[in-house]
């Protein structure tokens, strides 16, 4: 996201979450979690007009990032999920594809929508037990992909006698 930006926790510099994470956004605020758990901390910041530029600052670089995401893909739907990004969303989502829409060219921006996840935060869970159900059922043969056939029953062995 920035050249020689801030350190990540992934070991990189500038990626968008060591802008948009968490993590991030605390720090930018000056807050400490002191114990605290980092979900309540981020609901209560998102209220508190102190730190208004630090969730700015999120919002306009969480907005670039999606509008980069819109360009290279044009999607027709982008998901904000997980707890940060459902809690942000849920505060800034104006603001969040205003953002967007001023970094992402117009025709790609006009075809996309960008929504909040209805999933939750467990989101990844249900994505992960969905692929184990899926592989079973598959290996199963009790559901079959779209356009797979089915193979040919087996031809009845030859009942005349030898």
């Amino acid at each position: 996201m920035v050249l020689d930006g801030r350190p990540c926790r992934c070991g990189g510099q500038g990626c968008l979450e060591a802008y948009i994470g968490a993590e991030a956004i605390l720090a930018g605020a000056g807050r400490d979690l002191g114990g605290d758990d980092e979900e309540s901390v981020f609901a209560e910041l998102l209220t508190d007009p102190l730190a208004r530029p630090a969730l700015d600052e999120a919002v306009r670089c969480l907005g670039a990032g999606l509008a980069n995401l819109i360009n290279l893909f044009n999607p027709e739907r982008v998901i904000l999920g997980g707890w940060a990004g459902s809690l942000l969303g849920r505060r800034f989502l104006p603001e969040i594809r205003a953002a967007a829409a001023r970094y992402a060219l117009p025709l790609p921006f006009s075809q996309a929508s960008i929504e909040l996840g209805r999933l939750g935060a467990e989101a990844v869970a249900l994505g992960a037990a969905t692929l184990v159900v899926e592989d079973f059922l598959l290996r199963s043969h009790a559901v079959r992909p779209a356009g797979r056939v089915a193979p040919p029953a087996p031809a009845p062995p030859d009942l005349a006698p030898a």
